[in-house]
């Protein structure tokens, strides 16, 4: 009996080592958790991969709402160029060739949506192989591109962590571009980690941040407006064909290359001083196949559309003012029928005063026949 009793003794006290040890593990494995969740704070960052986990996707055409690296030498500008970019160990770096002669000159960006009169934080981590300037933005993402927040910092060869708060003004754009400039100073290599841009509540903010009166930001146009809003209207050069850094040149847009339909092109350009666009497919919507420009139109102000247009097949063809971005209103709105020879349609339009100062002039060429459509002295001028 005391010999059993011993043995039970024994296996209980087993037991208990075992559960102790158990329990150990299991708070430790809690404890290592709730350190990893308190000290990831940043994750509520609206920026995609602000960790820099995966790699620069550079694609601004087709995701601007991820990293996307603009170089002033691939448009002429400048010189502006960048020699190798790329993700190591949760930072980012891009190594400048030649930083051109303004601070936009390259740029680091990444489309974002945000919500008018609320205050945003900022954070970042940054260094440079060389100590130098850059520039972090919050600005439009098309012409006149104004910034809705602008700060100037000093990179040492250590990391630093820079902080700022800002709110988006009642007026602004919902989507914008968030943007280091990274020209116009040393050609050095840039790193950056931890991009943090988040909402917060005013209580949060410091004093020196906030505002005591709402802001208004109202687009900046000259005194006169120009004969003529459209750029390239008569073609004397070559289609751009840049929507995602230059949509105030023409640009094509093809349902084909996002999955909607078989929507595509053939070719396009300009030839004798004339654009055309040969459609290979035409989908089963208007909308289809766009030939597009941005312009911007005064509030009010009534304007006169004109162009010249033929095709190789009779067909039709639809005109529109719209909306840069969703909903994609329409402002204005014809359709016109096109022969094999020149005709030249004229029509007016009186912007709202509830409408966008900038818009998309839309030649839309889906759904009729694939052929190919000409067109040649596009404008847009104000009425007299």
């Amino acid at each position: 009996m005391l010999k059993r009793t011993r043995v039970l003794l024994l296996l209980f006290t087993v037991f208990l080592l075992f559960s102790c040890q158990f329990q150990e593990k299991v708070e430790a494995v809690a404890s290592v958790a709730q350190q990893q969740q308190s000290s990831d704070t940043s994750g509520t960052s609206l920026l995609n991969n602000w960790n820099f986990r995966s790699n620069i996707k550079n694609d601004q055409a087709n995701a601007p709402f991820e990293w996307w690296i603009w170089e002033a030498a691939k448009y002429g500008v400048s010189e502006g160029s960048v020699e190798t970019y790329g993700v190591k160990d949760g930072y980012a770096y891009i190594k400048v060739a030649n930083p051109g002669t303004d601070t936009w000159h390259i740029q680091f960006n990444q489309w974002v949506k945000l919500k008018q009169k609320q205050y945003y934080l900022i954070s970042f981590k940054a260094k440079a192989d060389e100590p130098r300037k850059i520039n972090v933005k919050v600005l439009m993402n098309h012409d006149p591109w104004v910034s809705y927040f602008a700060e100037t910092v000093e990179l040492g060869k250590e990391w630093n962590t820079y902080t700022f708060y800002f709110k988006h003004p009642d007026k602004a754009d919902e989507t914008v571009n968030f943007c280091f400039e990274l020209g116009k100073d040393k050609a050095t290599t840039i790193y950056i980690a931890d991009v943090v841009l988040k909402p917060v509540d005013e209580s949060e903010v410091p004093e020196e941040f906030r505002e005591e009166e709402p802001e208004t930001v109202e687009y900046e146009f000259d005194e006169e407006e120009p004969d003529n809003l459209v750029n390239n209207g008569d073609f004397a050069y070559k289609i751009v064909n840049d929507q995602g850094s230059m949509p105030t040149e023409w640009w094509i847009w093809e349902a084909g290359k996002y999955g909607i339909s078989p929507a595509k092109v053939e070719s396009f350009g300009v030839e004798d001083g004339v654009g055309f666009v040969k459609l290979e497919n035409t989908g089963f919507e208007t909308w289809h196949v766009q030939f597009n420009q941005w312009v911007k139109l005064r509030k009010g102000n009534s304007y006169v559309i004109s162009f010249k247009a033929k095709a190789t097949e009779p067909r039709k063809i639809w005109v529109k003012l719209v909306q840069t971005g969703a909903p994609y209103g329409v402002y204005f709105s014809q359709e016109v029928d096109l022969t094999t020879e020149w005709q030249t349609f004229i029509f007016e339009h009186t912007h709202p005063n509830d409408a966008d100062p900038v818009v998309t002039l839309s030649f839309e060429l889906g759904k009729d026949k694939p052929t190919t459509v000409y067109f040649d002295d596009i404008s847009i001028s104000p009425k007299k």
